[in-house]
């Protein structure tokens, strides 16, 4: 049996930063090929790199739902460089508890698209 903490509860089930970005600069989807949580990432950059909105949508479970409400909630106003510098350790200690190791893809399913969406960026494939 699974215990979600009650910060992944909580933003599992009211997520921050659900939806989609009007015109974004970038878009990423990535799908978890374990269990089959989708998450589609969507970014607006400033010309600096800056980060001024952050949006995620799919269909995943409550601790990639929660995990990704958390992470995004923090990313607006970052530089994309300093947003995919966050760790995995950084990930999952916002989480506010210990993750089952069969769980800990699911928790790191959204830093990882992140990552993708920049790459993305980087390699001017919008």
């Amino acid at each position: 049996m699974v215990f979600y903490t009650d910060k992944i509860l909580e933003h599992a089930r009211r997520p921050r930063k659900f939806g989609r970005v009007v015109d974004p600069d970038v878009r990423f989807e990535e799908l978890s090929p374990l269990c089959g949580d989708r998450i589609r990432v969507e970014l607006r950059l400033a010309n600096g790199g800056q980060i001024l909105e952050a949006r995620f949508s799919g269909e995943m479970c409550a601790i990639a739902k929660g995990s990704a409400s958390i992470l995004f909630e923090s990313l607006e106003g970052r530089t994309v460089a300093a947003a995919i510098a966050i760790s995995d350790g950084e990930v999952l200690e916002s989480l506010a508890g210990t993750i089952p190791k069969n769980r800990i893809q699911c928790a790191l399913l959204p830093i990882s698209a992140l990552r993708g969406a920049v790459r993305v960026e980087v390699n001017g494939r919008r």
